[in-house]
């Protein structure tokens, strides 16, 4: 603990004269603020530096992306939010060690870019939009941390307040999406135009029709198989059981097949991975958030071959932990739960002539999911449209 606070001061520091030096004017931000504030010292629970920025500065500030090599590198974040809240598609910038990923940097440095919006200033917080009066960033106070004075919003502690309410108090965890006062109400987002999110395609999609369709239902049944063999509980979930219950087959342009396991079955699966080679592999996509109380956030089966063609043709087991009265899971970058009596008891069907489990009572199911599920939607995104996500403004 003693050598990640070395580095957070240091990389504090760091960033810190970068800005300076390239006069870029910037603020500490959410838990860099708070923790200097409420514990006069970096926060041990939160390793990242947060620096807030003006957008006027953003592109000064990706100019700095070949002075900060060999040792940084900038990584770019995309609106997600759907809607079109900000003047920009860039809502942050990620800096980390360039051996490093996002998933496993130690520290990163959070760039935040704010809007300004006649009397607020407005962001996107990962896919949250969020808003505060302007007087907070207009003028700027500083407070001394290690012999330096750093840039802080003014009113400080009202700020805090406005984003943690008791923020004195210390909560761990904290969800951003969800419990930051500064996310703007239901009555708002519901008048602010949606926007298309941009999404890298970097696999070929296929749609499930013709050979394609047969060789899912093969892959599924074989891993259905496989599940069934040592006990693994499973269900079949989203746009699948969606199309299994609705039309009696596959939904024609979808490209996958979609899964639910419980937490306990994820560490089953990947450690009876040599169970499904070599007709396919399996990958396990790592948590990303403190959402979820388990390591796995997905586990993909894929054959060899569509790897190798960077084809996306696969089956996503997507890993439901239970908390409290829900089962929590992250699907599509979205925070989503939903009450634990319909995974707990599964109900059973007969598709293509072999029995299969679904989640029980599967068409109030479908509607907190889908709304209308009997009406075909081509425009549905999970990220935005479903009924079981948690975070606020969705």
């Amino acid at each position: 603990m003693a050598d990640i606070e070395k580095l957070q001061k240091r990389l504090l520091r760091y960033t810190a004269t970068l800005l300076e030096r390239n006069g870029i004017s910037y603020w500490l931000e959410s838990g860099t603020l708070l923790g200097l504030i409420r514990e006069k010292n970096l926060p041990p629970w939160h390793h990242n530096i947060d620096i807030g920025i003006d957008e006027k500065y953003l592109g000064r500030f990706l100019a700095l992306r070949k002075k900060i090599l060999p040792l940084h590198k900038l990584r770019e974040v995309r609106n997600h939010s759907g809607r079109e809240w900000i003047d920009s598609d860039i809502t942050r910038v990620k800096v980390y060690k360039v051996w490093e990923n996002n998933n496993n940097a130690v520290l990163k440095i959070i760039i935040s870019i704010k809007f300004k919006h006649g009397h607020t200033y407005r962001w996107v917080d990962r896919r949250s939009c969020k808003s505060v009066s302007s007087h907070f960033f207009d003028r700027l106070d500083k407070i001394n941390f290690f012999d330096k004075d750093y840039p802080i919003p003014s009113d400080a502690e009202n700020y805090l307040r406005q984003r943690y309410g008791n923020w004195k108090i210390h909560k761990y965890p904290w969800f951003a999406r969800i419990e930051d006062l500064s996310i703007i109400d239901d009555d708002i987002i519901k008048t602010i135009p949606h926007k298309k999110i941009l999404r890298p395609k970097t696999k070929k999609r296929i749609k499930l029709h013709d050979h394609y369709l047969d060789r899912m239902k093969r892959m599924l049944f074989d891993s259905l198989d496989i599940f069934e063999k040592y006990s693994i509980k499973y269900w079949i979930d989203d746009g699948t059981l969606l199309g299994i219950i609705r039309d009696g087959d596959l939904i024609p342009w979808d490209h996958d097949v979609d899964v639910g396991i419980s937490g306990e079955s994820a560490s089953k699966i990947i450690s009876i991975w040599y169970k499904f080679f070599p007709k396919y592999i399996i990958r396990k996509r790592p948590k990303n958030n403190i959402w979820l109380p388990g390591k796995t956030r997905s586990i993909i089966i894929e054959t060899p071959w569509e790897k190798l063609l960077k084809i996306n043709f696969h089956i996503d087991l997507f890993v439901k932990y239970k908390a409290d009265r829900f089962y929590r899971w992250i699907d599509s970058g979205a925070l989503k739960h939903i009450d634990r009596k319909f995974y707990d008891n599964l109900d059973s069907i007969t598709w293509e002539g072999r029995k299969i489990s679904i989640p029980s009572h599967v068409e109030e199911y479908l509607s907190i999911r889908y709304g209308n599920w009997r009406i075909p939607d081509r425009n549905f995104d999970p990220s935005l449209d479903d009924g079981t996500i948690a975070e606020k403004g969705f």
